[in-house]
């Protein structure tokens, strides 16, 4: 195929230096395509980014956990040299109630409860891991979730996505499964994977990601990075693409896009600059894309979605205590607290080098009625539920507290959002979409920005004439 723009500076321009822009990165090397990586920040990562603070302590945009079945990302960190960088957790999800929450137990104890995955082909394991619970569940309700998770378990991609009309909790009903289930199980889930609660959450999205922790035996599996993300997982991807001879630059904010004779000839950047390529990927958040975009592209049917998807905000915050408050060393669900997904990063992950201590990341969502709020009402309210949850988290063993906030995070999976996420193609032929946010029949995840790249990666090397890589692992 002819050349599709004159004097490109490389074979593809991507814009986004995130997970998403860094794996295309890694898989036009693969491919023998030369690529530059332009990122508006001065680091690269994205939603997987991570800094210190002013007192050499790291921050970070998530609290980010890997699950087993990831495929794709785990078959890139194999590529890169970095998959002993995940440290696996016991196959075990474990939830604290705090004191108060439910009349089932002593209000002025928490209550814990590990469920064990059993050693069964999926989806019995997890099936098993529920009916084997002994505090948060009776036995009629074990068995209403059996029943009702059925299609879920044993049906195919298509039942889900017949669902995308209705909330997560209005399926829950539907399926007769009990409403302290919903509450005490369901709910952290949610906003784990969305910052959505069960009541604003797309059934489909709830279901889809069930169904894949059901589809393999270690797929639920958890674990954490060994360290930092900046250091375990974005600077060693970097060093990898750029050994072989791609080009990541940071803070070089893209302006705008540059169309020549209805295509794509490249973007100019904030500082004047042009950069021309073959291609280009935009692998950036749902909202930069919007920007970028030109507003009558965004009528098009095939991304019209973008400019009609909403964000899900997020805090995450950072505690540091002077002693183990937690004996608790896997990803925590909280249902009822501030704290609804959270983890002792002191005790999981070596790189943070707080030995003897609790560093505990919690993920604050939903975040929506909480981001006008200063830092410290935000962190007063989470202490108090730290307290209800574990007795040993008193203010004056708080060392520090730092938030991070994301206005705009992953995309919102609200009823009717699955069927608004566009895919990679764009009404331009030599331009293609990246990002969690795109439509490729997985949540917004790092193994989804993973997928995304790949398959945006597959269409930019068949529009200049050039073989792709393997194709998306299921």
């Amino acid at each position: 195929m002819r050349a599709l723009i004159a004097t490109a500076d490389c074979d593809v321009l991507i814009v986004g230096g995130g997970p998403a822009g860094l794996a295309a990165a890694k898989y036009l090397a693969d491919a023998g395509r030369t690529a530059i990586v332009l990122e508006k920040r001065a680091i690269a990562g994205g939603k997987l980014s991570s800094w210190r603070d002013r007192d050499g302590d790291w921050l970070e945009s998530g609290l980010h956990s890997f699950f087993g079945g990831y495929a794709n990302l785990h078959e890139l960190l194999a590529d890169v040299g970095i998959a002993h960088h995940v440290l696996w957790q016991p196959h075990t999800l474990t939830w604290g109630f705090p004191a108060g929450f439910s009349a089932r137990w002593p209000a002025r104890e928490p209550v814990f409860e590990a469920f064990h995955f059993v050693d069964l082909p999926a989806p019995w394991n997890g099936v098993g891991a529920v009916l084997g619970g002994r505090y948060v569940f009776n036995n009629v309700e074990k068995l209403l979730f059996a029943k009702g998770t059925l299609p879920v378990l044993f049906g195919d991609h298509a039942y889900a996505e017949r669902q995308d009309d209705l909330t997560y909790a209005q399926w829950h009903r539907r399926r007769g499964m009990s409403e302290h289930m919903l509450r005490a199980f369901f709910a952290p889930m949610a906003l784990a994977l969305n910052f959505t609660p069960v009541d604003r959450i797309s059934a489909e999205a709830m279901l889809r990601v069930m169904a894949y922790f059901a589809s393999s035996k270690n797929a639920s599996r958890t674990g954490f990075l060994c360290g930092p993300p900046s250091e375990t997982f974005v600077d060693p991807l970097v060093a990898h693409v750029r050994a072989r001879g791609q080009t990541v630059e940071t803070q070089a904010a893209v302006a705008q896009l540059v169309f020549e004779d209805e295509r794509l000839a490249g973007v100019r950047t904030r500082d004047g600059r042009t950069v021309r390529a073959q291609a280009t990927i935009l692998a950036v958040p749902l909202h930069d894309a919007a920007k970028l975009l030109p507003s009558a592209m965004l009528r098009d049917p095939l991304v019209h979605g973008i400019a009609k998807l909403g964000s899900s905000p997020v805090i995450n915050a950072h505690l540091w205590f002077d002693r183990p408050i937690s004996a608790h060393s896997n990803l925590m669900f909280a249902p009822g607290t501030m704290l609804p997904v959270h983890a002792d990063l002191g005790q999981v992950s070596p790189g943070y080098q707080w030995p003897g201590r609790s560093f505990i990341e919690v993920c604050v969502a939903p975040a929506d009625d909480l981001m006008s709020l200063d830092d410290e009402t935000v962190i007063d309210r989470i202490m108090r539920d730290m307290l209800r949850l574990y007795p040993a988290a008193t203010r004056d063993r708080l060392v520090k507290a730092k938030l991070v906030r994301i206005p705009k995070s992953v995309y919102r999976a609200a009823p009717g959002a699955e069927r608004l996420r566009p895919g990679t193609r764009t009404p331009v032929g030599n331009l293609f979409l990246a990002g969690c946010y795109t439509n490729h029949r997985f949540p917004a995840s790092i193994e989804g920005a993973v997928r995304s790249a790949k398959s945006a990666v597959e269409k930019t090397l068949e529009a200049i004439g050039s073989r792709g890589p393997s194709g998306v692992r299921a």
